[in-house]
């Protein structure tokens, strides 16, 4: 058991006064350093919502609308070709020739077997060069029609792959290099303050 004398000492002795606390430097240079990481982050997303994609969108729908006035003037130009190629001249008016006295004999000859029609393929070949390249003119045409028609129901379905939809195509490319970098910031600032000592 204690003495009364120790047991006197004990409560008489009062308890140390606790250490100051001295103002945490390296929390306060970490805030500044997340508060200007947050500020040019602010700045920089800013400019480019403000400047850049605005210049980009323009950019690209100056792009397109070029590309569909050369689309079309390549349209028109095929169709002119058509046109021009399918062009006949008016014929002149010629005198039909007078009926001659021959006679057709008006009765059937029967015929003792029976006629079975077989369709045959009948080629009509032509040497005529005009009549050749109105026909590929044509041709040309119509591949051409069929093939912009093709182009523009594959763009409309497929879009060339996944559509241009996302987290990434939102924010953009220079964003996610600062939420990166300030990410790895962070990592190494907590590690450090985790191992340097409590003062």
């Amino acid at each position: 058991m204690l003495d009364e004398g120790n047991a006197q000492n004990l409560m008489e002795t009062p308890d140390a006064p606790p250490p100051e606390q001295k103002s945490n430097r390296t929390f306060w240079i970490v805030g500044g350093i997340m508060a200007g990481l947050v500020f040019l982050t602010l700045v920089c997303m800013a400019v480019y919502f403000l400047v850049i994609a605005p210049r980009i969108a323009a950019q690209r729908s100056a792009a397109q609308a070029t590309i569909e006035a050369g689309n079309a003037q390549a349209l028109q130009q095929l169709t002119l070709t058509a046109q021009a190629a399918l062009f006949s001249p008016t014929p002149q008016n010629t005198p039909l020739p007078l009926a001659t006295g021959t006679t057709v004999p008006n009765t059937p000859i029967p015929s003792p077997t029976p006629v079975i029609a077989v369709n045959t393929a009948v080629s009509t070949a032509t040497n005529d060069p005009a009549t050749l390249a109105a026909l590929q003119t044509q041709l040309a045409f119509q591949m051409s029609s069929t093939g912009l028609a093709a182009m523009g129901t594959q763009t409309s379905l497929a879009g060339g792959g996944m559509p241009p939809t996302g987290f990434f195509d939102e924010v953009g490319l220079p964003t996610m290099i600062i939420l990166a970098l300030a990410l790895i910031v962070v990592i190494f600032l907590a590690r450090r303050l985790r191992k340097s000592p409590s003062k």
